[in-house]
């Protein structure tokens, strides 16, 4: 499996997370009683899934070739499109994770709103960013960039995929997001 297929995969696994999340917050809508330590569970994989690992790879080897070898237009995607919707995914994450812990302290309507308002933002932005990363931003970077390039970032993919620390941290956060998919979809 190359990056692209590799990044793409990932995807995959980062919308049956989006799954889960929508369903867990139609748990908040419904429900007075809200399993907190879940939605933290979903907040660790957005953090350590989604976000070091996809979005790393993502921004330290594809984005930064792309805006390196292919200037202008890729720049402009890339600087801001992609990397300002990643900042903004780790905002509402933020939120997501703030509102959670208002919620364990005063369970109220408002903060109830909190999460919901956090976890929908966070699920309808990446919803969208993986569309245009998968049917556009990849797409461009395929057929632009430069076959040494696409080398060096295929070595380097290999050389993350391969790290025993962060093939463990994969490997558990799938597990998670399998765990939670049988709870929640």
């Amino acid at each position: 499996m190359n990056n692209i297929e590799l990044l793409k995969k990932e995807h995959e696994n980062i919308q049956r997370m989006l799954d889960v999340v929508y369903k867990a917050s139609l748990d908040v809508l419904q429900n007075d009683k809200i399993d907190v330590d879940d939605l933290k569970k979903m907040v660790a994989f957005i953090r350590r899934y989604a976000d070091k690992t996809h979005h790393g790879k993502e921004e330290k080897y594809l984005f930064k070739a792309m805006v390196k070898d292919l200037g202008g237009p890729a720049e402009k995607v890339i600087q801001g499109g992609m990397l300002i919707e990643h900042d903004l995914g780790r905002l509402y994450v933020s939120d997501l994770d703030e509102a959670l812990d208002s919620f364990k302290e005063d369970p109220s309507v408002e903060n109830k709103l909190a999460i919901l308002v956090a976890a929908g933002s966070y699920e309808h932005l990446l919803r969208r960013h993986i569309q245009k990363e998968n049917e556009t931003v990849f797409t461009f970077g395929e057929k632009h960039l430069p076959e040494k390039s696409m080398e060096r970032i295929e070595e380097q993919s290999r050389a993350f995929e391969a790290d025993v620390e962060n093939a463990a941290e994969r490997e558990y956060q799938l597990q998670v997001l399998k765990e939670l998919e049988e709870k929640y979809l």
